[in-house]
């Protein structure tokens, strides 16, 4: 293929700087767009944010990982890393010119197509259980630190802003801010394993030619950890709340049966579901960006931050996330 054009179709300055690129080529068979990944131009969100860790998580996973698991992801022509700085460039797919379909953000996923997408963390999650392959696979992934408080501050400004956040999301969110450690040691509970650690909404894509099937990108927070902070953020953070209340035991009892035949360690329902209470509670750390938006942000980021927002206030509402953390703070 000889490419005789590329265009920058559109900039977005986030985490990383992202890129839709126009390309102009000689061969019909490929896409005529592409997304590109950079780190952040601005130097101050350089400075907050922890994007070199996050670049090279991704990198790697797509350079080293993604080929060995049995998972729907996009398709990455270049996945470049300077070891040095932390410099980085991602050239992949754009999921919407390769006819990928990305999810409503107020509808959510279909509950059918959440249990299958289950069995794929079921088998992601049982593969690197084992030590030794997961050293051997991903030994340069290593678990999130505890050192930033990063997440503390921005739910702090979020709560003194006077924003509608819910009592029970407000009470986690005040735990937190005053024993993150409390809050990670919960989050620990379980077996570990290779995790997604950022499973929702806004980075799953239905992909075409996938009859049922899900695709993930966006794999700069893998972490390494329990199982349930992958599938009890996944359900809570994909479905709409409705759709949650009515089917997270069932979706819990499904990946809890793929954990058995993909060979994972034996989690029983009751363990499950005390960690899936306890988990509802980092919806809240992984808010701490939508509560107070910048006054540039679009309708559409809005909207995604409202309904965001929303599935995580009702979760650790529904599922008495305060009371949860009393009972496992007790239980040390």
């Amino acid at each position: 293929m000889t490419v005789s054009d590329v265009g920058v179709v559109a900039v977005r300055d986030a985490t990383n700087c992202n890129a839709t690129l126009r390309l102009v080529h000689d061969d019909p068979s490929l896409p005529s767009a592409a997304f590109l990944k950079l780190p952040p131009l601005d130097p101050d969100r350089r400075a907050r944010l922890d994007w070199q860790s996050m670049a090279r998580r991704e990198v790697r996973f797509y350079r080293d990982l993604a080929h060995r698991l049995d998972l729907v992801v996009p398709e990455v022509y270049v996945a470049a890393l300077d070891d040095e700085t932390g410099d980085f460039l991602l050239l992949m797919e754009d999921l919407e010119a390769s006819g990928h379909e990305l999810p409503d953000p107020d509808a959510g996923l279909d509950p059918q197509r959440v249990r299958r997408a289950l069995a794929g963390f079921a088998a992601l999650h049982a593969r690197y259980e084992d030590a030794g392959r997961r050293q051997a696979e991903a030994g340069w992934l290593t678990p999130s630190g505890r050192t930033s408080d990063y997440g503390a501050r921005l739910l702090r400004e979020g709560i003194d802003s006077g924003a509608a956040l819910g009592a029970a999301f407000v009470a986690v969110a005040e735990r937190y801010i005053a024993d993150r450690d409390l809050l990670q040691d919960a989050w620990e509970l379980g077996p570990t394993t290779v995790l997604h650690g950022d499973a929702h909404l806004g980075n799953v894509y239905v992909p075409s030619g996938h009859e049922g099937g899900l695709g993930l990108f966006d794999w700069g927070l893998m972490t390494v950890g329990s199982p349930l902070r992958d599938v009890s953020y996944f359900i809570t953070m994909v479905l709409s709340p409705d759709n949650r209340r009515a089917h997270e035991r069932d979706l819990l009892a499904a990946y809890l049966e793929a954990r058995r035949r993909a060979g994972a360690s034996e989690i029983d329902e009751d363990t499950a579901w005390r960690w899936h209470r306890l988990q509802s509670a980092y919806t809240v750390v992984a808010s701490c960006q939508t509560i107070v938006l910048p006054d540039d942000a679009g309708p559409e980021r809005r909207r995604f931050a409202e309904a965001f927002l929303h599935r995580a206030a009702s979760a650790v509402d529904d599922l008495d996330a305060p009371d949860a953390i009393d009972a496992h703070a007790a239980s040390r």
